[in-house]
């Protein structure tokens, strides 16, 4: 049914902003204690402000439209946020 259907994305969309999150908290952390350029904080923070648009786009989606799932923008927008912080932080 479409409630099971929106319940479904809105937990989708709670992964996705749980695992962003963990992995922000890391960076702060790594940013902290000034293992973090400021070249490398820019693109951190140009990929955070594109993921959060497009998380904001999601939620509003799923909110208005009860058959349509999670836009592919939010999930890419956060893996790329994920991916980078990652790579940095290791």
């Amino acid at each position: 049914s479409c409630s099971t259907f929106k319940w479904t994305s809105y937990k989708t969309l709670d992964a996705i902003s749980k695992s962003v999150d963990i992995t922000l908290k890391a960076y702060a952390d790594m940013r902290v204690i000034g293992k973090i350029d400021d070249v490398t904080h820019a693109k951190v923070v140009d990929l955070k402000y594109r993921y959060e648009r497009a998380m904001i786009l999601a939620v509003d989606a799923v909110k208005f439209n009860l058959e349509s799932p999670a836009p592919k923008d939010v999930i890419a927008t956060a893996n790329d946020l994920i991916e980078t912080i990652n790579s940095i932080i290791k």
